[in-house]
């Protein structure tokens, strides 16, 4: 599915949503604990079925040994080149939509009321669930041939589904930041951060920038950019593609719980690159509150357009 074609999917499952909301009756529901039990036990699913996807994808399992540290390097470059530039550009412009997006309960404060254990309650969670996943995939004999790719696919769209049907029934006046100039800074100052960490792994590791720079312009979408550069390179670049953007995602996965509670709610935005408008929508929508989904639907499109053409742009440099 390609970019044009996943974004118009995505906007379909949202505005199903937001039509569900409109519903005699079922407009109260989105405030119930129903409902927020509901999102949270699909946001689980989704993980654990992330999990069993990577456990079950031999391209992550068998180039672990020689090609893990090279794209542990790049992961968590591209992700600390994101915050830092971010949180330089926020503390610089004093963004104007951090107080807005901030959600009800981190409002006011950086940290939880129960301090960093309760601030580590929901990676730590996710954290188990993505390990259990992964073990079941690779170890369990079950489902043989099965990868969990259609069932993360099911997943994700039904949790897309519940967030506009939550946002629905949210304060829809919210939505006019879609037009604030501000929006450009998430994804460019994303797009910047993630192209200079991976520069600096890059020189780290010893390799030429135009393959370092395509390495990071995957953006956290690591089958397009696994398969560009394996079709430009070989399946070397190839795979430290697939796992480096797969590497973030995971830590995008532990990270945005903390970020929407920090100084800078949207870093959790930036924190998701191009996934923000998709994998992990869901969580940024939980951890930032409703309010965040629209941007970063934006910002998350506009990083998974510029993929196709950057990465073998960059890969050319040099």
């Amino acid at each position: 599915m390609g970019p044009a074609l996943t974004i118009l999917t995505i906007a379909a499952a949202v505005c199903a949503g937001l039509l569900l909301s409109r519903v005699p009756g079922l407009r109260r529901v989105s405030a119930g604990r129903v409902f927020a039990a509901s999102r949270l036990a699909l946001l689980g699913a989704m993980v654990a079925a992330m999990g069993f996807r990577i456990g079950r994808t031999p391209e992550v399992v068998h180039a672990a040994g020689a090609l893990g540290l090279q794209s542990l390097l790049f992961g968590a470059c591209t992700m600390a080149g994101t915050l830092g530039v971010l949180s330089a550009i926020f503390a610089l412009r004093g963004f104007a939509l951090r107080a807005d997006h901030r959600s009800p309960r981190s409002r006011g404060g950086g940290a939880p009321a129960g301090g960093a254990a309760a601030a580590m309650k929901d990676p730590l969670l996710l954290l188990g669930v993505l390990g259990a996943g992964f073990v079941t995939g690779f170890l369990v004999p079950i489902f043989p041939g099965a990868t969990g790719g259609r069932l993360v696919t099911a997943l994700l769209y039904a949790l897309l589904v519940v967030i506009g049907f939550g946002l629905g029934g949210s304060d829809l006046a919210r939505l006019h930041l879609l037009l604030h100039p501000d929006l450009l800074v998430l994804p460019l100052g994303t797009a910047a951060g993630s192209l200079l960490g991976g520069l600096c792994a890059g020189v780290l590791l010893g390799m030429r920038p135009g393959g370092a720079l395509a390495v990071a312009a995957g953006f956290g979408w690591y089958s397009l950019s696994g398969v560009v550069l394996t079709r430009l390179d070989g399946p070397s670049l190839g795979a430290v593609a697939f796992l480096a953007n797969m590497i973030r995602e995971s830590m995008a996965l532990l990270l945005i719980p903390l970020l929407g509670r920090s100084r800078f709610p949207l870093l959790a935005v930036g924190a998701g690159g191009a996934t923000s408008m998709d994998v992990t929508l869901p969580l940024i929508e939980k951890s930032c509150g409703a309010p965040a989904v629209p941007v970063a639907l934006a910002s998350g499109a506009l990083l998974s357009l510029s993929v196709p053409f950057l990465v073998p742009l960059l890969y050319s440099i040099g």
